[in-house]
């Protein structure tokens, strides 16, 4: 919504939920003060253990301060920062890698059916192609955060925004139910007929509070920082997608 002279007014409580505002094309990314700095490792059992932390700056992992103090135990201040700009009372989350995953696979096992193990269109068929299953039904994994902050400003009722503490206290131990799903995922998009070995570690990329990306520490580090990759062959897949903007393995099917 804008002024007549086309300035965008600040969306007052109740906040809409970020569904609402994708559905009206209106853009909605980490806040700056909050989401952004988030360097978040998919570790640990609970979020005082995974090592969650805020960065310095947007582009700076190198400089952080843990998220939760076990000296004192207590959370860091940004917390209870909006997670979002604009504000949302709620958000649907839902994993980048999971979505894809089975269409992912679909394209690499693609060449390897002949007659009715394959459609016409040369997709797979079967739930198992080289010893491998098909990833059925991940694609539909996602989680609901609804916001409990700036309860004095909306007084409650459900129009509350979402805070950095509410995202990360329900979907980090979401996300770590799906660990071996997401390795699967990963596995595939980069081209292998296996997993990446449980003992990857693994970054949270929130660009998109509800489409998460997930990423190797390495590949999301390099990515923070903008460093340039090096040319192939040490190029991943994955890299190519995160760079380009892509996230689904038939996108470079010739």
């Amino acid at each position: 919504m804008a002024d007549l002279a086309g300035i965008p007014k600040p969306i007052q409580p109740p906040y809409p939920t970020l569904a609402a505002l994708r559905a009206a094309k209106q853009a909605v990314l980490p806040s700056a003060a909050g989401g952004k700095l988030l360097f978040w490792p998919l570790d640990g059992p609970t979020l005082e253990t995974s090592g969650l932390a805020v960065m310095a700056s947007p582009t700076n992992p190198d400089v952080r301060a843990p998220y939760y103090n076990a000296t004192t135990g207590v959370w860091h201040p940004v917390s209870q920062l909006p997670i979002s700009e604009p504000r949302v009372s709620s958000i649907t989350v839902h994993v980048s890698e999971l979505q894809y995953w089975e269409d992912n696979w679909e394209d690499m096992h693609c060449e390897h059916v002949a007659g009715d193990e394959g459609d016409d269109d040369g997709d797979a068929g079967g739930d198992e192609c080289c010893g491998t299953a098909r990833p059925v039904g991940k694609k539909d994994a996602s989680v609901v955060v609804t916001g409990t902050g700036g309860v004095t400003e909306g007084g409650g009722g459900g129009g509350d925004f979402v805070t950095v503490h509410d995202y990360v206290m329900v979907v980090h131990p979401w996300l770590m139910g799906l660990r071996s799903d997401i390795l699967g995922a990963l596995g595939t998009l980069n081209g292998d007929d296996a997993p990446l070995p449980a003992e990857t570690e693994l970054m949270v990329s929130c660009n998109a509070l509800d489409d998460l990306m997930m990423q190797t520490r390495a590949e999301w580090i390099r990515l923070t920082k903008k460093e340039p990759v090096a040319p192939p062959p040490g190029y991943s897949l994955r890299e190519l997608m995160a760079r380009n903007g892509r996230t689904n393995f038939g996108l470079f099917r010739q």
